[in-house]
C-alpha cells in the first residue's frame, strides 16, 4: 500500500530542514528586536565573573569615602565646605597625586547664605567692607577653592541633564545649555575616517559646579551613568557630544591627570567610536562610547578610607600616596547606588573606581559591533548546519555533531575572553543550536512516528499487533531464531467447510468469511492473544508470547466460549450462520516462538509438539461431535470456574502416548445445568473402580441421543477380547 504523495512529502527531509531553518530565522528576529539581551547579559555576566576569574585592583586606584562613619564623627550629610577643604588639605598633606570628587556641588554652601545675610545686615547698619571682612571669617566655598587651587590636581563632577532624551525647558532649572568658563574637559584629539558615523551620545543641558570652585578645580568631567536594558550598569559612556565638543567623564580624566596630561584621543570609523586613547594606549568601546566595566570585585573590593579617618590622619602616610583618589558617597541613606554584575547594592564611585582601574591596569572588556556580527552569524551558521544534520542523520549521531558544535563555540568564546578580553555571547548561538535540535529531531520523531503507525496499521491486517509492537520497538528483533515459552495454542476451523465451498459461489462465500474472521480474530486479540495464522477457514492462534500473560490458558478457554457464543449470536441476526458449526482445540505446554522462515522471508510462529496437538484435538471435535476439546494441563492450569467433561485417554495419529481429553462446556453460570455432566463424571467414576456404567450411560443417552461422547463410550464398554476396561481410551488414525 502507497502512501500519498503528499504525506510522503512532509516526511521528506527537505521539509525538515525548512523546519530548523524557520526556527534559526524566529529566533534570530527575536534576537535583532532586543528580546535576548537582558539574557545574554546576564549570561555574559557569568561568563566573566566566574569564581577567580577578575584581577586584583592595581592599588593606584583609592576612595575616599564618605560613609555612616565619617557622618557619625563629622556631622549628618551635606557637610559644610569647610569640612571638604579640610578634607582636600589632607590629601595634599598625603601627597595624594589626582583627586577626584564624585560629588556635585552646583549650589553655594548654606552657610555662605547666611553669612552674606549678616555681610548684607552690618553693611546696611554702616559698617565698611573692610569692617564687614574682619568680622566675618573666610567662606566655605572660598576656603574649599583655595585647598583645591593648592592641592593643584583635583577634579570636580558635573552631571548632564540626560542622556539621549529631550528634557521639558521648565525641568531644566539651574542647568545651562552654555559651557561655563572654564568649559568641561574636551577630547583634545577627535580624528574622523572618510564616511566615519557619529554616533555619541548627546546631551542638552549640564549642571556645573558653582563658579568659585569650578575656576578653582584644575578641570570638571561629568559622572552620568547609562544602565543596560536590564537595569543593571556594567558598562561607562565614555563620550557625550554638548555643543559640539565631545566630553570626558571623570574617571577618565583622573587617568589622564595621572599620566601627566597624555592627549586624549576619539577616533570614529564608518561604524561609529572606534576607540578611545590616552596616549599611546588604546581604550576598546563600542561605536556609542561605551566601555563594558571588568569589576574587580564587590563592593568593597578597591582600597577604600574613611573621610574622618583621613581628615583627622589616622591613614597610613603611604596609603594615598601618588594614588588617585576618588571621594565619593557609599552611606546607605545617601543614595548613588546600583545594581551591577557583582552587587545590587553597588556605590557609583566605586564604579569610577573601577572604570580607572581597568585603564590603568589595561584590563579591558570588549562587546563591540565586529563581536556582535560575529555572534549573529555563528548562531545562523550553527542553526543551518544543525538541521541539515538533524535532517539527514540518526539521533545520536545529531546529538554527537550537536554537542561538539556548542561546546566548539564555548571554547572559542572563553578563549577570546581570557586572551583579549573580548566578549562574545552565547546565549543566541546555543539557543539557535539547541531549539532547533530540539524542533528538528521532534518534527522528525513527529514524521516516523506517524510513520511506525502507518505501517502498524497496514501491517495490523497481515499480522498480530502484539507482534508489530514488539517489532516497532526493537528492531533487532527481525532475526531468525526462537525461544522455548510455556504457551496456550487454540486451533478452530469450520465444521465441513469444502462441502459449503463447493456448493456456494465464491463472492458469497468469501463475504461470509470475512464476516466470520473478523468477529473471531477480533474476539482473539481483545483476550490478549496472538494470530499467528488464518488458514482458509482455520485460524491458530496463542497465548504467552511475545507479551506474557498471566494465565495463557485461562485467557484461551475463555476466548473460545466466547468464540461459540458469537457464533450463535450470528446465527440468530444473520442467516448465513444458521448452520455454520466450528471446532476448537485447545492445548497447552511448552513450545518455540519466534521468527521461523528464510534470510527474505519470515514468520513470527511458534512450532513444537504442543502445537501439532492441539491441531490434532481440533481434528477430534468432528467424531466427538463436540465445540471445544483440550488437554488436561490447559484446565489445570486455567483454574475453576468452567463447566467440563473428562473425555478420557486418546492416542491421536502421530503420537504414542496417551492423552487426556477435556471437552469445555461452558462458564459456571451461564444458563448450562452441570448436573448432566456431573452424572456423566458418576459413571466414569464406576469405570474407574471396576463397575460398569453402561446404566448411566444408557440414561444419559436417553435424555440426550445425540451425546456421541456417551455413545463411543458405551461401545467400549464390551471390547472384542472380552476384559471390560477401567479407562476410556479412544484411537484415531486420523487427524
Amino acid at each position: 500500500m502507497e502512501k500519498p504523495a503528499s504525506k510522503q512529502f512532509w516526511k521528506s527531509p527537505l521539509v525538515t530542514v525548512a523546519i530548523g531553518l524557520f526556527v534559526v530565522a524566529t529566533i534570530t528576529y527575536f534576537n535583532r528586536a532586543g528580546r535576548l539581551e537582558s539574557i545574554e547579559l546576564g549570561a555574559s555576566d557569568r561568563l566573566i565573573y566566574r569564581s577567580g576569574a577578575s584581577q586584583p585592583p592595581t592599588g593606584s586606584v583609592v576612595i575616599a569615602r564618605i560613609d555612616d562613619k565619617s557622618i557619625a564623627d563629622l556631622g549628618r550629610w551635606p557637610w559644610g565646605r569647610d569640612v571638604e577643604a579640610r578634607l582636600v588639605q589632607a590629601l595634599t598633606d598625603y601627597q595624594a597625586a589626582v583627586v577626584g570628587f564624585d560629588v556635585m556641588m552646583p549650589e553655594r554652601d548654606s552657610a555662605d547664605v547666611e553669612r552674606e545675610q549678616i555681610s548684607q545686615q552690618l553693611k546696611l547698619s554702616g559698617h565698611d567692607d573692610t569692617a564687614v571682612a574682619a568680622m566675618l571669617a573666610q567662606s566655605n566655598d572660598a576656603k574649599l577653592g583655595d585647598a583645591i587651587r593648592a592641592q593643584g590636581s583635583t577634579y570636580l563632577a558635573y552631571s548632564f541633564s540626560a542622556l539621549n532624551e529631550k528634557i521639558r525647558s521648565e525641568d531644566l532649572a539651574g542647568f545651562r545649555t552654555t559651557f561655563q568658563k572654564p568649559r568641561p574637559l574636551f577630547y583634545n584629539l577627535v580624528t574622523k575616517v572618510a564616511g566615519a558615523r557619529d554616533t555619541a551620545i548627546d546631551a542638552e543641558a549640564y549642571l556645573p559646579p558653582i563658579p568659585v570652585l569650578n575656576s578653582a578645580a584644575r578641570g570638571v568631567a561629568y559622572v552620568n551613568i547609562d544602565l543596560d536594558s536590564d537595569g543593571e550598569a556594567r558598562s561607562y559612556p565614555t563620550v557625550v557630544r554638548f555643543n559640539q565638543h565631545y566630553c570626558v567623564p571623570l574617571f577618565l580624566a583622573l587617568v589622564d591627570a595621572y599620566a601627566d596630561h597624555a592627549p586624549l584621543g576619539l577616533h570614529f570609523d564608518a561604524n561609529g567610536i572606534a576607540n578611545l586613547s590616552v596616549g599611546s594606549n588604546r581604550i576598546p568601546v563600542d561605536e556609542r562610547g561605551r566601555l563594558l566595566i571588568h569589576f574587580r570585585g564587590p563592593s568593597g573590593t578597591i582600597p577604600w578610607y574613611s573621610i574622618s579617618d583621613i581628615i583627622g590622619h589616622r591613614v597610613p602616610p603611604g596609603a594615598l600616596k601618588d594614588r588617585i583618589v576618588f571621594i565619593g558617597m557609599t552611606a546607605h541613606a545617601l543614595g548613588d547606588r546600583f545594581v551591577t554584575p557583582v552587587g545590587a547594592d553597588f556605590p557609583g564611585v566605586e564604579i569610577q573606581a573601577n572604570a580607572a582601574d581597568n585603564v590603568l591596569q589595561g584590563d579591558l572588556l570588549q562587546h563591540d559591533g565586529p563581536l556582535w556580527d560575529m555572534e549573529q552569524w555563528a548562531g545562523v551558521i550553527i542553526g543551518i548546519t544543525i538541521s541539515f544534520v538533524a535532517a539527514y542523520m540518526t539521533a545520536i549521531s545529531g546529538a554527537t555533531i550537536a554537542v561538539i558544535l556548542g561546546a566548539g563555540y564555548f571554547l572559542v568564546a572563553m578563549h577570546l575572553l581570557n586572551a583579549d578580553g573580548e566578549v562574545l555571547g552565547f546565549v543566541f548561538p546555543l539557543m539557535v543550536l539547541v531549539l532547533t535540535y530540539i524542533f528538528v529531531m521532534s518534527w522528525r520523531y513527529f514524521a516516523e512516528g506517524a510513520e511506525k503507525r502507518h505501517l502498524r496499521h497496514v501491517f495490523e491486517h497481515y499480522l498480530d499487533p502484539d507482534v508489530i509492537a514488539s517489532v516497532v520497538d526493537n528492531p533487532t528483533g527481525l532475526k531468525l531464531g526462537g525461544e522455548r515459552r510455556h504457551l496456550t495454542i487454540l486451533f478452530s476451523d469450520i465444521v465441513n467447510f469444502t462441502s459449503r465451498a463447493e456448493r456456494t459461489d465464491p463472492e458469497p462465500l468469501v463475504a461470509l468469511l470475512n464476516t466470520y474472521m473478523t468477529v473471531m480474530t477480533n474476539l482473539i486479540l481483545q483476550s490478549g492473544g496472538v494470530v499467528d495464522k488464518l488458514m482458509g477457514d482455520g485460524i491458530m492462534a496463542f497465548w504467552g508470547a511475545p507479551l506474557a500473560i498471566e494465565n495463557p490458558a485461562r485467557e484461551a478457554i475463555k476466548c473460545a466460549l466466547r468464540m461459540m457464543e458469537e457464533l450463535e449470536a450470528l446465527a440468530k441476526r444473520d442467516e448465513r450462520f444458521a448452520d455454520l458449526k466450528i471446532g476448537i482445540g485447545i492445548c497447552t505446554g511448552d513450545a518455540i516462538v519466534g521468527n521461523f522462515g528464510g534470510e527474505q522471508r519470515f514468520d513470527y510462529s511458534v512450532i513444537g509438539d504442543t502445537v501439532n496437538l492441539a491441531s490434532r484435538l481440533e481434528g477430534l471435535t468432528r467424531p466427538f461431535k463436540v465445540g471445544i476439546l483440550a488437554n488436561r494441563p490447559t484446565l489445570e492450569e486455567a483454574g475453576g470456574g468452567f463447566i467440563t467433561r473428562e473425555i478420557g485417554l486418546v492416542k491421536v495419529k502421530g503420537k504414542d502416548v496417551l492423552v487426556p481429553v477435556v471437552e469445555i462446556v461452558a462458564l459456571e453460570g451461564n444458563g448450562v445445568d452441570p448436573a448432566y455432566y456431573e452424572r456423566f463424571a458418576s459413571a466414569m467414576a464406576k469405570l474407574h473402580n471396576g463397575d460398569s456404567p453402561e446404566a448411566e450411560l444408557r440414561g444419559l443417552l436417553q435424555d440426550r441421543p445425540n451425546d456421541q461422547v456417551a455413545a463411543m463410550c458405551l461401545d467400549r464398554l464390551h471390547p472384542t477380547d472380552g476384559r471390560p476396561p477401567t479407562e476410556m481410551v479412544f484411537e484415531f488414525d486420523t487427524k
